[in-house]
């Protein structure tokens, strides 16, 4: 599903050139659960933006689906990134003025599906993080656990066939990050591919498969029996 061939990205800060990622290659198949580990600084967030294709590598190449990301115009990466890919952050993104049904709508009203289907769609998603009764909740009124499922309803309502978080639990205390990784743990089990961007290691024994990066680079990359 997702092939990197020796990734790299530098940054070019005051005339100084950083190396935030220094030759990674790697293949990861549908429906597995990857944990991207290593302390700050070692390009996992990088790694990250480069695979969900909010971000172009220096040099490198990346495929998603035997397609070749770096031959794409921007415009075709953003509905790549819309049909395909379902984005959760630390920080949630949520619409502070909008509801709860609104947020996970936002991806199809970008994708321009019709007012009546969204609010179904959208309906539905919240079910499937077990947030139906807080439809018409503002981000303000909700706990950082209610508002973390809100947005993984939103990245779920497209029906993506792949998830990434970056750091997910990193607002949250360790019960209700346990809650949220259950339900991570539950969409892997629906089909769902999941690469899960942590420093956690109570995160990382969710997954299934741990990559661990160390100055831009692979270090480790052990495979896990979770069952």
């Amino acid at each position: 599903m997702i092939q990197a061939i020796n990734i790299k990205k530098i940054y070019k800060i005051e005339k100084v050139n950083i190396a935030a990622l220094n030759g990674i290659s790697l293949e990861i198949e549908e429906e597995e659960f990857v944990s991207i580990t290593g302390p700050s600084g070692s390009g996992k967030s990088t790694l990250m933006h480069i695979i969900g294709c909010l971000d172009r590598p220096t040099s490198g190449r990346l495929l998603l689906d035997h397609g070749e990301m770096g031959k794409l115009k921007d415009n075709a990466l953003a509905e790549i990134r819309n049909k395909k890919i379902g984005f959760v952050f630390q920080q949630f993104n949520l619409l502070s003025r909008s509801t709860s049904l609104r947020n996970v709508e936002l991806p199809l009203i970008y994708a321009g599906v019709d007012r009546r289907e969204r609010a179904e769609r959208a309906r539905i998603a919240l079910e499937r993080v077990e947030m139906a009764h807080r439809l018409y909740h503002r981000p303000n009124e909700l706990s950082g656990g209610e508002r973390q499922r809100i947005a993984i309803a939103r990245a779920l309502v497209t029906n993506p066939s792949l998830i990434l978080a970056d750091e997910p639990t990193g607002n949250l205390d360790s019960k209700t990050g346990e809650g949220i990784l259950g339900l991570f743990q539950k969409l892997h089990q629906e089909g769902h591919t999941l690469i899960v961007v942590t420093h956690e290691k109570y995160v990382s024994a969710y997954a299934q498969r741990i990559i661990h990066l160390k100055d831009g680079l692979i270090e480790q990359d052990e495979r896990r029996n979770t069952t």
